[in-house]
């Protein structure tokens, strides 16, 4: 079976929840499938079947336009490979080459929804800087356009999670639910790393630093005297305003230490290092980092929005909400949980963790790989 894959992240450095996906899907087919990948440039990956995709034009710092000029650039390296049984194009942003990938293999073409411009839009997320002037409504326009395009010209959709294929009821039926997931054998400390500042609790957050993740919201929320609030995470793939934000509270606000990215058994070992992680999404297609931090035995507070409502309770996790009150409140929650229910909250999360291993997700999608093969064309 050759699969010919789309994969705007990196395998061994991953900016989000997407690439941690891939990883473990590739890691767990790629003997039983023939994946032929192009992604971002990946030093460790010596594969004759991965091609690394630079910016062709770094001049332009515009991540929508980016965004845009990446189709071409996809369908262009794309294209050195020979006809796949099928294309996958893993990500919103590289649905318009992926469509385009399959017609000239004239092959079928699977989708992943692990992101939506579309859906990102009901939050107030728009794929350009002013959506009040022309130019930023085209902009946006062309964004969601394009992965409408997308997903009416799949034969099969993959999306993460039940509340994030809410947002798309009309192609409900060509579409399957597999969520993310975790490898607990694997996920455990080896070392205690020691967290910046000087209180009592160390709660971190660690991925993107995106609008969506509700960075300025939680920046702006008010820090108890006992916390200290760690950012864990690379500036590669985040948010300028984001970005801004953050450096502005690093300069003014007390209890505000940026960490840096980690990676591998240095990621595992910093979350279990934490007493708590901190998830205030207010858009999250699944939110894998959540299920990292149950594995963790780490106590985890969420929004609960999207997909983290598939398996995020009061039973497991604390409710955070997005807005900087409702932050401000869960932190304080936190800072006044006894032991007994810390050590409640961990079994339960840990017990969900459970239900979501990679390697039954993995076959999940090796059984959507072989009926990809009975689409015609």
């Amino acid at each position: 079976m050759k699969v010919l894959c789309i994969f705007p992240d990196s395998i061994s450095k991953p900016t989000g929840g997407l690439g941690v996906q891939f990883k473990n899907i590739y890691e767990r087919l790629k003997d039983r499938v023939e994946f032929n990948i192009v992604g971002y440039p990946d030093t460790t990956i010596k594969d004759k079947n991965y091609i690394g995709v630079s910016h062709p034009i770094p001049q332009i710092q515009h991540g929508s336009i980016n965004t845009l000029l990446g189709h071409t650039v996809y369908l262009a390296e794309a294209l050195k490979f020979p006809k796949p049984d099928f294309v996958h194009s893993y990500d919103w942003s590289t649905y318009f080459a992926g469509v385009y990938l399959a017609k000239y293999h004239n092959v079928p073409l699977l989708v992943s929804m692990n992101l939506s411009a579309n859906a990102m839009a009901n939050v107030g997320i728009k794929m350009c800087a002013d959506f009040n002037t022309i130019d930023g409504m085209w902009l946006h326009k062309a964004h969601v356009e394009m992965e409408w395009f997308g997903l009416q010209n799949a034969d099969k959709i993959i999306n993460v999670s039940n509340g994030y294929a809410k947002y798309f009821p009309q192609f409900i039926d060509k579409t399957d639910i597999i969520p993310n997931g975790i490898d607990l054998n694997n996920w455990k400390q080896q070392n205690k790393i020691k967290l910046p500042g000087n209180r009592k609790y160390k709660i971190i957050y660690i991925g993107r630093f995106a609008i969506m993740k509700s960075i300025v919201e939680l920046l702006d929320s008010e820090l108890p005297v006992d916390v200290d609030l760690i950012f864990v995470g690379s500036y590669n793939g985040g948010d300028v305003e984001a970005i801004n934000a953050l450096e502005k509270a690093l300069q003014n606000k007390s209890g505000i230490h940026y960490y840096g990215p980690v990676y591998n058994q240095n990621k595992i070992d910093i979350i279990h290092s934490a007493d708590a992680v901190i998830m205030p999404s207010k858009h999250e297609p699944f939110g894998i980092v959540a299920l990292e931090a149950l594995a963790s035995k780490t106590i985890l507070l969420s929004s609960r929005v999207d997909g983290l409502s598939d398996f995020l309770t009061d039973s497991n996790s604390l409710y955070c909400g997005s807005t900087p009150q409702e932050i401000t409140n869960g932190i304080y929650e936190f800072t006044q949980l006894t032991n007994n229910q810390k050590f409640q909250l961990k079994e339960n999360g840990y017990d969900t963790c459970k239900q979501y291993n990679w390697d039954i997700i993995a076959d999940r999608y090796y059984e959507v790989y072989t009926n990809m093969l009975n689409y015609k064309k």
